[in-house]
């Protein structure tokens, strides 16, 4: 069984460094720091999972998250901060697809674990065709190659 709280819980007992920060209020950053903090839970509770190429994967993918959405919020440039923000969209997306390969050693902790991806995925979306200029986001998702 998971050790790790809900994300209302987790998040009122985070370290006092991060609460402290302008960043806190990102709270695609703080969902993506609870990510991290269920991923680190899910590998010290299952030991199949240390050392394993995917689990290594993952754990790149999940710190790549908060990562570049910490980089980017400390950009000056929107052109930075879109850029960066979009970084950890795919970051978010590919920690999807590699949790999904570990649905066999994880369970059904793996749907927990995707809501919780999926909520940062809506909210940097959301973020990103705030600030970009209309229709942006859409020419390049629906172009032929």
């Amino acid at each position: 069984m998971p050790l790790i709280p809900s994300f209302p819980e987790w998040e009122r007992t985070a370290c006092a460094s991060f609460r402290g920060d302008p960043l806190w209020t990102v709270r695609a950053f703080r969902l993506s720091m609870y990510a991290i903090a269920c991923h680190g839970d899910d590998c010290s509770a299952n030991p199949r999972l240390s050392g394993a190429a995917v689990a290594d994967q993952l754990t790149r993918a999940v710190g790549s998250i908060a990562a570049n959405i910490a980089e980017g919020h400390s950009r000056s440039s929107l052109a930075d901060r879109l850029r960066f923000f979009g970084y950890a969209l795919g970051s978010a997306r590919e920690a999807a697809v590699w949790y999904e390969t570990l649905r066999g050693a994880l369970g059904g902790i793996v749907t927990d674990r995707q809501d919780t991806l999926i909520q940062i995925r809506r909210l940097l979306l959301a973020t990103l065709r705030r600030a970009r200029p209309a229709g942006s986001t859409e020419a390049l998702r629906n172009r032929r190659a």
